[in-house]
């Protein structure tokens, strides 16, 4: 006869170690630890990408300007979402994000119409950022370039200290992707 607390113990232990395998991510989480708080469509007023730019990474350190990304980029009307952030939405909530430890990245790219696409991951790696984008390519992708932009959570670790972020250079890991990649603090 099996015990309900042999049931218990092992439906907890099943479920540490599918989180633990990456099989159970959460909302807006990447497989990285990276999390999204927010997707939206296009770029905000009144910026735009420096000639032959595919996208830039703005950081912020600080809760003042953290805060001023999210009042300038997340409409108040923007839907609450969970899951793979392939739909413009609210993904997570700045009130969450520990500035001691993490900063909030702003994101401006583009993606192909046909498959929605976020980042999955911010890393620094040979004193470069480089961040990786998913994409959902199940349908064939397109090669048109909409522009959209994401608010992510990045633990500090995986970015240049403040003081060092104005020569930090920046990629994708795409090596189809041939523009550059800026990353700056947030204006």
């Amino acid at each position: 006869m099996i015990s309900v607390g042999w049931v218990r113990t092992t439906a907890a232990t099943v479920a540490a170690l599918l989180i633990t395998a990456g099989c159970g991510v959460l909302p807006g989480l990447g497989h990285d630890g990276l999390q999204t708080l927010a997707k939206v469509d296009g770029w905000r007023e009144g910026f735009e990408l420096p000639p032959d730019t595919f996208a830039i990474l703005e950081v912020a350190y600080d809760v003042d300007t953290a805060q001023r990304m999210w009042d300038e980029n997340v409409a108040a009307d923007l839907p609450e979402r969970s899951g793979d952030p392939r739909d413009p939405g609210r993904y997570g909530d700045l009130d969450d994000v520990d500035l001691d430890h993490q900063a909030v990245a702003l994101w401006s790219g583009g993606e192909s119409g046909s498959c929605p696409g976020w980042v999955s991951r911010v890393a620094l790696e040979d004193d470069a950022v480089v961040v990786t984008e998913d994409a959902d390519e199940g349908r064939g992708c397109s090669d048109d370039y909409n522009p959209f932009r994401v608010l992510v959570v990045v633990d500090r670790s995986d970015l240049p200290a403040p003081e060092a972020l104005a020569a930090a250079k920046a990629r994708t890991d795409n090596p189809y992707i041939g523009k550059q990649v800026v990353v700056t603090a947030y204006p």
